[in-house]
């Protein structure tokens, strides 16, 4: 499907621009009927082509597997375990700094906390492709839009690619306010 593979193109250069991946990390998965469509590892988000997007069958196993996002066991557990269809994971500088020291991120700014509410901050032993992984951010993607891992990065859910990335440009440009008003007081 060529929106669907346009779609997730779209939301990797939007991450890009803002600066919430480096040139090897983040991911996108969009669900749509029977089949994944996700990131192949090792993509690079500034650089993304259809090439770069592999098409699975959502249940059972495949060979192409191996070519996707090596997260593709959190995002599978996130769309069995939500309503949504698309995940996005990022590595947003100031969320995952403001990470290492709280339990969960409130924005203070009145449109990151409408849209978002409170964030939550997970610690699986294991921060990257991992069954703790994916249990602990679908877990959280139950009732919240994003999370963010601690000191690793951010995975949001939403029904297209674009809304996921979304939440994910809200949650930073919150943590920005967070981190500028801290520096003030210290």
């Amino acid at each position: 499907m060529k929106w669907i593979v346009e779609e997730i193109i779209a939301s990797a250069r939007l991450l890009a621009s803002e600066g919430l991946v480096s040139t090897k990390a983040g991911n996108i998965s969009y669900l749509f009927g029977n089949d994944l469509y996700i990131t192949r590892t090792g993509a690079s988000l500034y650089l993304l082509t259809p090439s770069d997007i592999i098409r699975l069958p959502f249940r059972g196993k495949t060979v192409l597997e191996e070519r996707a996002s090596s997260e593709l066991v959190v995002h599978k557990r996130v769309l069995e375990r939500t309503a949504l269809r698309a995940v996005v994971h990022a590595h947003p500088l100031s969320a995952v700094c403001l990470s290492t020291a709280v339990d969960r991120i409130v924005p203070e700014d009145s449109e990151g906390y409408l849209i978002l509410g409170e964030v939550p901050v997970v610690a699986p032993k294991k921060v990257t492709a991992s069954e703790d992984l994916a249990e602990a951010v679908s877990e959280a993607l139950q009732s919240a839009k994003v999370v963010v891992v601690r000191g690793h990065g951010a995975f949001s859910v939403g029904k297209t690619p674009l809304e996921a990335t979304a939440y994910l440009s809200t949650l930073e440009h919150s943590c920005r306010i967070l981190v500028c008003k801290n520096s003030e007081k210290g």
